[in-house]
């Protein structure tokens, strides 16, 4: 066992991106995650395609290192077992609806009577209250609302969603930072607290410089992969891919370089505020210009200049010798019929000398771990649990 959260024990009731993201990066930094999925669930069914060994890539990555135990929250039983895992645990992470908890008879007023210092985190579209609360909410409509959409996305064309769902994943970032947080002032003060996150707040937070500009009298608007204020900052096409290309030191040289020397002294480009201003007239020149040469050829040419960097596909990033270097990307086995089938997920990109994290251990199957956890952790007699599976109160794969 590695990590500092080494200790710490969650009690996990996410589904879908968001909330999951958030446990796994807690899984990542050492807390031992007992994840609670239905008891309808089945390795073929848990998640979205691609599958690899019979596994869903989907649930794989978000589920890492984390146990499963499945658990039937619709009977009296069920909810009697997760009240007395609850007394066992330091933390409770869900991302229900608002309310479903308390529904149940497991939401935070019930919990933290039984143990005052679990801290309880919710993660969900838009909070716990207010007048949205109870709206549902995925990556779409928190990029939407939030206006990260409004700005993202060519000047001429509609507004765009980011690649990667980052509505979901900053959602679940910050209800890891949360329940981090309250476990260090637990420390200090013996108690548990309730951590209420929303993706669209969460989403707003990452829009600080968009918000401050507003502010300012400024509202942002879509201007592709540019730079508000710099200019050039963006993408251009070379003669074999892409480079990022972001400010320029020595305007002079850079124009040299390029062979464009007639540009270095042009009234419309000679300074960054002019340059920014023009920059319409700029682009298609610098386009030309570009694509005379390869990535590798400009990289080696402008890094004196300018910041260049490659505009890498996933496949060339994942090759790249200082991803490589930094262990930034693992291998984890896909338990399953095949021996030896394998995939690439991120590493944590928390790098701690003393205890850092480990991401050695693949996604659980459904129900991997329900006897184990509820033997050791809730303390239940193998009768117990037989008679509970019998029941179809629990279900449990086969150990």
């Amino acid at each position: 066992m590695a990590g500092p959260l080494v200790g710490v024990r969650v009690l996990d009731f996410t589904h879908a991106l968001a909330g999951p993201f958030g446990s796994m990066i807690l899984t990542d930094l050492g807390a031992e995650v007992i994840n609670v999925e239905r008891v309808t669930a089945s390795d073929e069914t848990r998640g979205l395609p691609p599958f690899v060994n019979g596994r869903s890539t989907y649930r794989f990555s978000i589920e890492r290192g984390k146990k499963n135990i499945q658990v039937d929250l619709k009977r009296p039983e069920g909810i009697a077992l997760i009240l007395r895992l609850a007394d066992h645990v330091d933390v409770i992470t869900e991302n229900f609806s608002p309310g479903t908890m308390d529904e149940l008879g497991i939401g935070y007023d019930v919990i933290s009577k039984r143990n005052p210092r679990l801290i309880f985190a919710s993660c969900s579209g838009f909070g716990q209250w207010g007048p949205y609360s109870r709206r549902g909410a995925l990556d779409v409509i928190i990029q939407g609302m939030s206006g990260y959409m409004s700005i993202t996305g060519e000047a001429d064309g509609r507004p765009m969603r980011s690649g990667a769902s980052i509505g979901d994943t900053l959602g679940g970032t910050f209800m890891a930072m949360g329940v981090i947080s309250a476990l260090y002032e637990r420390e200090k003060s013996g108690l548990g607290q309730r951590v209420d996150v929303s993706m669209l707040e969460s989403l707003i937070y990452n829009l600080e410089n968009a918000i401050i500009r507003t502010s300012a009298g400024e509202v942002p608007t879509r201007i592709g992969a540019r730079h508000p204020l710099l200019t050039p900052f963006q993408s251009f096409p070379t003669k074999d891919g892409w480079v990022v290309i972001c400010g320029v030191r020595d305007w002079e040289s850079f124009c040299f370089l390029l062979d464009t020397p007639e540009l270095a002294h042009d009234d419309r480009f000679v300074d960054s505020r002019i340059r920014h201003q023009h920059h319409g007239e700029l682009e298609p020149l610098l386009n030309e210009a570009l694509k005379k040469k390869t990535t590798s050829e400009w990289l080696a040419l402008l890094a004196d200049v300018t910041l260049i960097a490659p505009l890498y596909t996933v496949p060339e990033m994942l090759q790249d010798p200082h991803v490589q270097a930094r262990g930034t990307i693992v291998t984890l086995p896909v338990p399953g019929p095949q021996p030896g089938v394998t995939v690439k997920v991120p590493n944590s990109p928390m790098h701690l000398s003393r205890t850092p994290p480990v991401v050695d251990k693949p996604g659980p199957a459904a129900g991997e771990h329900t006897r184990q956890v509820l033997r050791d952790v809730a303390g239940l007699s193998s009768e117990e649990i037989q008679r509970l599976e019998q029941a179809g109160v629990i279900k449990s794969k086969a150990e």
